[in-house]
């Protein structure tokens, strides 16, 4: 019996991560966590550029369940930075390059940011930004698995 119970415990550990990755802002996730705090993932960036960046992220604060929207975090070349702290497993960066070469770390999900920062407001659905605001493309991410996620500035 003490063999199966062993089985058991492994195959519902080895499962967890997939399960929490799938959770929505403010879903129950008792099923992964046992009932207690949800899992956070660490966000994190380091800058391999060969200039120094500032950074924007869109995320959910622990215990939320909207988007909140942060900018700018310097990031020196060759420096990673903690940056914030999420129990959502989707999130999104936008960098500037700060040397006046306007290379930029994008993708292809529009939000809003606020020059010269730094801001901090709480999106609200809306694909417009306001006149004080400008968009950017953000890169989409998300964490397969509680922890730190690393988002790299490359040249």
């Amino acid at each position: 019996m003490k063999f199966l119970f062993v089985i058991s415990l492994a195959v519902s550990a080895a499962v967890a991560p997939a399960a929490w990755a799938q959770a929505k802002p403010g879903s129950a996730t008792s099923a992964v966590t046992g009932g207690g705090a949800r899992p956070t993932v660490e966000l994190r960036v380091c800058n391999n550029s060969g200039r120094n960046a500032t950074v924007a992220v869109s995320y959910v604060e622990v215990g939320s369940s909207q988007f909140i929207n942060r900018g700018w975090y310097d990031v020196a070349n060759g420096a990673c930075e903690n940056l914030v702290t999420t129990d959502n497993a989707n999130f999104y960066f936008y960098a500037d390059a700060t040397d006046g070469s306007g290379r930029r770390w994008q993708g292809n999900h529009s939000l809003c940011v606020e020059y010269p920062g730094p801001y901090t407001f709480h999106s609200d659905g809306s694909t417009e930004c306001k006149s004080w605001q400008e968009v950017r493309n953000f890169v989409p991410a998300s964490a397969s698995e509680p922890g730190v996620y690393t988002w790299t500035l490359d040249p």
